[in-house]
């Protein structure tokens, strides 16, 4: 057995390392100032101090942090109720979303110091060897990994675009009064409700979309049984009134639906009725794609706010970015500016200055700054009453209360002088302003119609009591005396009575009746100006405007207005504050005269009150701001609104817009479209809109079509019951033609000269029954995720690389290790030596 190797043997057979001996760089390394700074990136503990700061910053950011709040009035630290949960990075003075926190400069210092950590302990403390390959790589690849990092998210940008399904184009030629032809081209969004008109005057041309039907099926041609996107619109071009149906794919089944004068059957197809297909012939329509060449950043990713503006008659829009806007929090200088609900904490008074000045050659206001003085992150426009100061306008404004003796109660506010809002529950409550008291007697008797058959002798008078809007089954009553043999006899039924409607600048009373005569039937609106009187064909009384015209003037009509069938009125003047109720309930018509919270009995245990009256009051609309816990987490910033300003102006109330639309033409089914008409201090209009930055797409984008795909049992009209979402859309580069269509779907991104599009959104079908909105069967249109991935194959590298460097420190260093000991234990045995265990 061999004795062991002494210490001094062992410096005898091993020489000394000196500065010559090392590589050229680690001499610099190991002295003086720039030796004690490798020495600190070197540490251990500095790089161990970096991650803990790191895992701090990173949880606070993502997860948001725990605090005490005794604000229910005990100090008990182990009561739930008394901690609070909040996010550090949305308070004020921070303001950042999760992807700003992740790239402000303190996450950047602690990435770019880990770096240097990393690096310089690499290069000092781990020998470049085939053993320690591994650790090399591991290093390396965290390095590409930042590196990465820094390109994907100091490049990223990340929004949305809204692509329309169709649009319709329409050419027509016009006629001048001198003769001169001239094309007019219209183009409108294809979507139920959509109106667009041209022209004006006696050429004025209205287009509307009636119905769209994306499943409609074919059934005539070669192609009879498939489905095809159908879009019907309704045109009124002077007295040609009917309805165009366009196919897409199929623009030679286009075909036009004409009114009749058959009550039983009003529309009928052209062809029939005509020979042809196409009943006006000089309006050419057809269907085409609606190109989408922006996407609008998003807030959640980081504050993109922009403020659009733009000459009003102007089409496009000029946007100015807005920098420095908050997006959590609420920001005003005065708390009359918002209405709040009752017990909620008041908001705390921290106006805002953030100027917005131009940012275009473009922009038609060189000259204007303007500044937003507040903000709100989650408001809605909201409108009340009150008295209005000495000099204001004669309002009479009256909040009654309607009782009975069974305990029901209802609250109204009632309006004189709007006729949308002077009236409740079908024109049974009326509230009414007079200037004279001659115009009193008006509302203490029956309105009455009076019907005259010059031919026969015949006149009669009689009171309107009931009318088929409010009873359907109200029946005809025929005119003795007009019976004939193979004739059906005159009749007569009111429809409505609608009294002091404004028109032109004026107000008028009307009936409304549907008469009988051997001519047929037809409807007549008979006003209280006879001059007026016309008889209305059309089904949607398209034909109530213009010069009159009777359908059969063998009868004649007139109407003598009345309390409008109200069975309680509240008549206000001639003296400013003076209330008479009038009410026909009961056998004889009742008036007494009431005074403000006094209650007065009616027959049947009815009372009415009035509880406030307002002679001259003063509409103040202004933003009502919800509490924090009636808001819905995912409306992101759909109820946000900014308080502008310009110079010498005053500030107004702004609503957001998600997305920007030249028109109401234009406008998504679901999306706001509130832009605003300010007066500047030199008298120049300014139309205003406040939305997001938008990018170009740097090529056009157009929906082919839309593909819902559901659950075995179909669509239901659940979401549980949709499997997938698919957009097949088209792009057309600058200068080429529309591309093939290309898929997209939830889970199955394109990419497209660098960004690419995932699905987002859709257009569900919405059968709304709210007045003047048409019901949709949806599939209209689609919401794309835009976005780009900048360094993303950089990253990926550094995953691989660093992956690469774990199976090689797990696999292969054990195995060098082993062969070199196996090597040494060899080279022992061959020259007689011998180790002890």
């Amino acid at each position: 057995m061999t004795k062991p190797t002494t210490r001094a043997a062992k410096n005898e057979a091993t020489p000394a390392t000196n500065d010559v001996d090392l590589p050229w760089w680690k001499p610099w390394l190991n002295h003086g100032i720039a030796g004690w700074t490798f020495d600190l990136f070197s540490s251990v503990k500095f790089g161990i101090w970096l991650l803990a700061l790191l895992f701090i910053y990173s949880s606070i950011g993502s997860a948001g942090i725990v605090y005490p709040d005794f604000d229910a009035g005990t100090w008990n630290i182990f009561d739930p109720a008394n901690w609070a949960h909040d996010q550090l990075r949305q308070w004020r003075g921070l303001e950042m979303t999760e992807f700003e926190w992740f790239h402000w400069w303190p996450f950047d210092l602690m990435m770019i110091l880990i770096a240097i950590n990393i690096t310089v302990t690499t290069l000092r403390r781990i020998p470049f060897k085939s053993v320690n390959y591994g650790v090399w790589m591991i290093h390396s690849g965290i390095l590409v990994l930042i590196v990465g990092s820094f390109i994907y998210f100091g490049t990223k940008v990340e929004g949305d675009t809204p692509v329309a399904r169709r649009q319709v184009i329409a050419t027509y030629e016009d006629v001048a009064a001198d003769g001169t032809k001239s094309t007019r081209e219209v183009s409108f969004l294809a979507a139920p409700g959509t109106r667009a008109t041209s022209g004006e005057g006696a050429d004025q041309v209205i287009f509307e979309v009636t119905t769209i039907d994306p499943e409609w099926e074919l059934l005539t041609g070669d192609d009879k049984g498939k489905r095809a996107y159908s879009v019907t619109v309704a045109v009124t071009r002077g007295e040609k009134r009917y309805m165009r149906q366009l196919l897409v794919g199929y623009p030679q089944l286009t075909e036009d639906l004409i009114f009749t004068d058959d009550p039983e059957q009003p529309m009928k197809r052209s062809v029939r009725e005509t020979g042809n297909p196409i009943f006006d012939a000089s309006m050419a329509m057809r269907l085409d794609y609606e190109p989408q060449g922006y996407f609008y950043l998003r807030n959640e990713l980081v504050k993109s706010w922009a403020l659009y503006v733009r000459k009003p008659g102007d089409r496009e829009w000029v946007e100015r970015k807005i920098d420095g806007l908050p997006l959590y929090n609420d920001y005003i200088g005065d708390r009359d500016l918002v209405f709040q609900q009752g017990g909620d904490k008041q908001l705390p008074l921290d106006p805002l200055d953030v100027a917005v000045g131009p940012t275009s050659e473009n922009d038609p206001f060189q000259d204007v700054e303007f500044r937003i003085n507040g903000f709100l992150r989650y408001a809605i426009p909201r409108s009340r009453f009150v008295d209005g100061p000495a000099g204001s306008p004669l309002n009479p404004v009256a909040f009654v209360t309607v009782a009975s003796d069974r305990g029901q109660r209802q609250d109204y506010r009632l309006v004189a002088r709007d006729p949308d809002r002077a009236s409740a529950d079908g024109g049974l409550l009326r509230f009414v302003s007079i200037d004279s008291e001659t115009q009193f007697a008006q509302f203490s008797r029956q309105p009455t119609i009076t019907i005259r058959i010059p031919s026969k002798g015949i006149e009669i008078r009689e009171e309107i009591r009931d009318v088929a809007a409010a009873n359907p089954d109200a029946p005809f009553v025929e005119i003795k005396g007009t019976e004939e043999a193979g004739k059906p006899a005159y009749a007569y039924r009111v429809s409505n009575v609608r009294d002091d409607v404004p028109v032109g600048g004026a107000t008028v009373s009307l009936a409304i009746l549907e008469v009988r005569t051997p001519k047929g039937l037809f409807r007549r609106w008979v006003f209280s100006d006879p001059s007026l009187t016309r008889d209305v064909v059309q089904p949607d009384a398209s034909d109530a405007h213009g010069a009159p015209t009777m359908q059969d003037d063998s009868i004649q009509t007139f109407y003598e207005p009345g309390n409008g069938l109200a069975l309680v009125s509240l008549v206000h003047g001639p003296e400013e504050g003076r209330i008479r109720l009038v009410s026909s309930i009961g056998s004889d018509a009742k008036v007494v005269d009431l005074k403000p919270r006094e209650t007065a009995p009616l027959a049947g245990g009815i009372t009415v009150r009035v509880e406030e009256l307002m002679p001259r009051a003063v509409l103040e609309v202004k933003p009502l701001v919800v509490p924090r816990e009636q808001r819905e987490r995912d409306a992101m910033e759909i109820f946000s609104q900014i308080l502008v300003s310009a110079p010498n102006t005053p500030a107004e109330w702004l609503e957001f817009n998600r997305w920007v639309f030249n028109g109401p033409e234009d406008v998504l089914r679901r999306s706001p479209y509130k832009p605003m008409v300010m007066r500047l201090a030199d008298g120049r209009d300014v139309e205003l809109l406040f939305s997001r930055q938008r990018l170009p797409l740097g090529t056009d984008i157009a929906l082919e079509e839309f593909i819902l795909t559901s659950h075995v049992g179909g669509f239901t009209g659940a979401m549980s019951t949709i499997r997938d979402y698919t957009s097949a859309v088209r792009f057309r580069d600058p200068g080429s033609s529309w591309s093939e269509p290309t898929t997209v779907s939830v889970n199955d991104p394109i990419e497209h000269d660098g960004l690419w599009y995932f699905q987002a959104q859709w257009d569900p079908p919405d059968t709304s029954s709210d007045e003047g909105i048409r019901p949709s069967a949806g599939l209209n249109y689609t919401v794309l995720g835009v976005g780009n991935r900048n360094g993303v194959y950089i990253q990926l590298l550094g995953c691989v690389i660093a992956v690469a460097g774990m199976i090689y420190a797990f696999y292969v260093k054990p195995v060098i290790k082993r062969r070199r000991q196996e090597e040494v234990l060899a080279g022992l045995a061959r020259n007689g030596r011998k180790v002890e265990a």
